[in-house]
């Protein structure tokens, strides 16, 4: 009884790390199976040619149809990707300190890894070490089956670790020269993402400011995105009012630096020549707090921001 040929594969994939000639030809007799040599690493192809296929097919013994010199086989070996979820993840195993709170890990330079999709583990993190000040970390990780290539087998993880904490978050998607209230904003108890400056805690504090820059929903508001809004001009006249109980004080004054709302700004009593510190109310209004010392100005200050201003009509009571 005549045997039948083998077929040719043309593509194959292989979950061993060893290339056997049955990944190469199809039916084969029965017994005539064996291994080969290594496959490659997971993830990879290898693509055998036809003087090869040709000199393997002959040393095994095996009849295969259409015999050429232009054939070719290529095989792949299975993998699944390690990406920055599972290494953020083993990050976190070996770091036992960081507790059961949110977290953020973001990874530097980081490069998917290719593994046998059967391998239960892996890879082995070793010297982990921590800064909690300033979040970074560094780490080896090493092949659980190493590939014996030494630029594969090991390298640096390298990131920062961010724990949650508490702070403003935008409610919902903000245009550039949006100015902001309480209403687009929100406390996120345990944000956990990257803070690349001074983030912002609580809603008054950004009253009044300006978007220069869009945002986006459930970002945090840092102060690299807003700038005071101005409303009071260096120069500007203002009304200084000052109130106490059973007191109220009204003053002509001219504002000696910009300011935005809820801002304390210099201000010049031009009644009294008295420099004092007071909160922008609005574009014409500042407030002096009880407490406040009022400091002489001198006199190329006074000449200088009276002058536009001299019959300007005068406070009915000045501040001292």
């Amino acid at each position: 009884m005549h045997s039948q040929a083998a077929t040719l594969r043309n593509a194959s994939v292989i979950t061993s790390g060893t290339v056997r000639l049955s990944d190469l030809f199809a039916d084969l007799e029965p017994g005539q199976d064996r291994p080969l040599g290594p496959g490659p690493a997971p993830g990879a192809s290898i693509q055998v040619g036809g003087a090869q296929l040709l000199a393997i097919a002959d040393e095994y013994g095996v009849d295969w149809l259409d015999q050429s010199p232009n054939a070719m086989a290529t095989i792949t070996r299975a993998s699944r990707v390690l990406d920055q979820a599972y290494f953020a993840d083993l990050v976190r195993q070996n770091l036992p300190e960081l507790g059961n709170g949110p977290v953020s890990i973001d990874l530097r330079d980081f490069h998917p890894m290719m593994v046998a999709p059967d391998d239960p583990k892996p890879v082995v993190l070793s010297d982990v070490k921590w800064d909690q000040r300033s979040g970074w970390f560094s780490a080896t990780v090493y092949r659980g089956q190493p590939s014996g290539d030494i630029t594969q087998d090991s390298f640096m993880l390298t990131g920062v670790i961010h724990a949650a904490r508490r702070l403003l978050v935008y409610a919902h998607a903000l245009p550039a020269g949006s100015v902001i209230s309480a209403s687009d904003v929100q406390i996120d108890e345990s944000y956990a993402g990257h803070i690349p400056s001074r983030a912002f805690t609580e809603e008054a504090d950004i009253d009044g400011m300006t978007v220069t820059h869009g945002v986006v929903a459930g970002s945090p508001v840092l102060d690299q995105d807003l700038h005071r809004t101005v409303l009071m001009h260096k120069g500007d006249p203002a009304m200084i009012t000052f109130a106490a109980p059973g007191v109220h004080l009204t003053a002509t004054g001219r504002a000696l630096e910009d300011g935005g709302a809820g801002q304390y700004i210099r201000i010049l009593n031009v009644s009294s020549s008295m420099i004092v510190t007071g909160r922008v109310v609005n574009a014409s209004e500042i407030e002096v707090e009880a407490g406040s010392n009022p400091v002489p100005s001198d006199g190329n200050t006074l000449r200088r921001l009276t002058a536009p201003a001299r019959n300007a009509s005068r406070a009915d009571l000045s501040l001292r």
